[in-house]
């Protein structure tokens, strides 16, 4: 699953996370995904979701390196999956400095991936799963993020891993940053969009919290190796309420 949260602004009525979070909460435990990349969580809405979601436990730093900054948060079902390793970079020119931002980059605030490697019950290869949340204002930003992410999967060896990248890309299908995340790496692993088989219509991910989606922003990147069974948005209200502004995206592989 891939997952903005939206962040506590806080937004008023349903909208505010006090209601939204036990709906959040409701539509994953619906699902039992294994992986869920969330984005945009902050420290309490995370919290929150481990007080509701017990069978789940979370990796990833915010985006200040303060801990006060939104989340790139990687959520695992322990009883499948356990965390063999994790870290952070981030999408500037230098890539390892916590908070960091490229000022000709162009994007306001900083940018960030957390990743992590499972190994899987049951199964001889682990998961590595990145996950991202590309900025909203800057496409040279979205550009260079999408470029430097490719450049980190291409120095890694997925030999004994599968590879799945989650995101809010912030760009629609077709675009550079999007077409760039499926070029093959030269380590011999290529991903694909796991929405790239559904209708445009289909796609759209982004509601503003009305339940009709306009842009199509939200995806699965997932490594050829493996097999997609099935692949939807989730459009419904959980609990009465929108969950969050982004429909999620859920994705069965095999």
């Amino acid at each position: 699953m891939s997952f903005n949260l939206r962040y506590d602004k806080p937004d008023p009525g349903d909208n505010a996370w006090t209601v939204r979070k036990a709906a959040v909460a409701a539509s994953i435990a619906h699902y039992a995904p294994d992986i869920i990349g969330t984005q945009e969580g902050k420290a309490h809405q995370l919290l929150d979701l481990h007080r509701l979601l017990p069978d789940y436990q979370s990796v990833g730093g915010d985006r200040t390196g303060t801990g006060a900054g939104e989340y790139c948060a990687i959520f695992y079902r322990q009883e499948r999956l356990k965390c063999l390793k994790t870290g952070d970079f981030f999408l500037s020119d230098t890539p390892e400095i916590p908070g960091s931002i490229s000022p000709h980059w162009g994007n306001p605030l900083p940018r960030m991936v957390s990743w992590a490697i499972f190994a899987m019950a049951g199964e001889e290869k682990n998961l590595a799963v990145f996950n991202t949340h590309l900025d909203y204002k800057s496409e040279k930003a979205r550009e260079l993020g999408a470029r430097l992410i490719c450049d980190r999967l291409t120095h890694l060896n997925f030999a004994n891993s599968y590879l799945f990248c989650t995101g809010d890309f912030n760009a629609e299908p077709g675009t550079l940053p999007r077409e760039t995340l499926k070029q093959p790496l030269s380590n011999g692993v290529t991903l694909q969009d796991a929405l790239a088989g559904v209708q445009l219509d289909h796609q759209l991910s982004f509601h503003d919290f009305t339940g009709k989606a306009f842009v199509a922003i939200d995806t699965i990147y997932y490594d050829s190796r493996v097999n997609l069974r099935n692949v939807k948005l989730d459009t419904e209200q959980w609990q009465g309420v929108w969950p969050s502004d982004h429909f999620s995206v859920v994705a069965d592989f095999s």
